[in-house]
C-alpha cells in the first residue's frame, strides 16, 4: 500500500508515517510538507491507494487545495483530511468537495487505523462527535421526519426513531470498532451492543454495519446538518 502524507509538521509526519507502518504490513508511506509538492508527488501511472492532507497547511487556501487534489487523482483513489482542529462545517464542506473522510489528529493507534481501514473499504469517515450531534439534531427536527415519512430519502430508514444510546453506537461503529471496544467504551455487555445494532439496523432498513455507517455519512452531507 502507498500512502501520500502532507502535512507541515514534521513531527506529525514521523508519528503517523510509524504509525501507519505499525498497523499496515508493507505499508509505503511518501511524505511532502505542503500542498505544492504533494501535488507534484501524485502520478496516475504510479497511483496511491490514499492521500491524507492537512486541512491548514501552506497551499491549501481553505478546500482550494483538497479540490486541486481530487482532480488530479481522478476517480478511485481517496483523498482525506487531517486536521487538529475542525467543526461541523468544515467537516460538510470537505465531504461535498469530494473528500473520502475527515480525520481528527487527535486519533490514536487503532482507531485512527480503524478509520484508514474504513476509506481504504469504500466508506467515508467522519469523526464521531460529528456523527452524534447530526443524528442527535435530527430528533429535534419535525421537518427533517416529515420528509422521512413523506419519502424524500427513499427506502433507507428513520434516524429520528433511532434512541439516544442507538446514535451512540452508531458513532462509535463509524469509527470502525468492533463490538467488544463499543461495549467497553459505552460499559455495556456486548450482547447489549448487538442488541442495539441490530435495532438500528432494523430503524435503517439496512442489513449489517458497513451499510448503516455508510447511510448515516451520506445522509449527514446530503442534508447539511453537521
Amino acid at each position: 500500500m502507498r500512502i501520500l502524507l502532507a502535512d507541515d509538521h514534521d513531527l506529525v509526519r514521523e508519528a503517523l508515517s510509524l504509525l501507519f507502518q505499525q498497523y499496515f504490513d508493507g505499508c509505503e508511506v511518501i511524505e511532502a510538507g505542503s500542498l505544492e509538492p504533494a501535488l507534484e508527488k501524485i502520478d496516475p501511472e504510479n497511483p496511491f491507494d490514499l492521500i491524507l492532507l492537512d486541512l491548514r497547511m501552506p497551499g491549501m487556501n481553505g478546500l482550494d487545495g483538497l479540490k486541486l487534489a481530487v482532480e488530479k487523482v481522478g476517480e478511485g483513489v481517496p483523498v482525506v483530511l487531517l486536521s487538529g482542529a475542525y467543526n461541523g462545517e468544515d467537516v460538510r464542506h470537505a465531504i461535498e468537495n469530494g473528500a473520502y473522510g475527515f480525520i481528527p489528529k487527535t486519533l490514536r493507534g487503532e482507531a485512527l487505523a480503524n478509520a484508514i481501514r474504513l476509506v481504504l473499504a469504500g466508506e467515508k469517515y467522519l469523526p464521531s462527535s460529528i456523527l452524534s450531534n447530526f443524528a442527535e439534531g435530527f430528533g429535534n427536527k419535525s421537518e427533517y421526519s416529515s420528509a422521512r415519512h413523506a419519502g424524500q430519502f427513499g427506502r433507507e430508514g428513520d434516524f429520528a426513531r433511532l434512541t439516544p444510546r442507538e446514535r451512540e453506537v452508531l458513532a462509535l461503529l463509524s469509527e470502525g470498532r468492533p463490538n467488544k471496544d463499543i461495549a467497553r467504551h459505552l460499559d455495556l455487555r456486548e450482547i447489549t451492543v448487538k442488541y442495539h445494532l441490530k435495532n438500528v439496523y432494523r430503524k435503517l432498513n439496512v442489513s449489517n454495519r458497513a451499510q448503516a455507517v455508510k447511510i448515516a455519512l451520506e445522509d449527514m452531507a446530503r442534508s447539511g446538518s453537521l
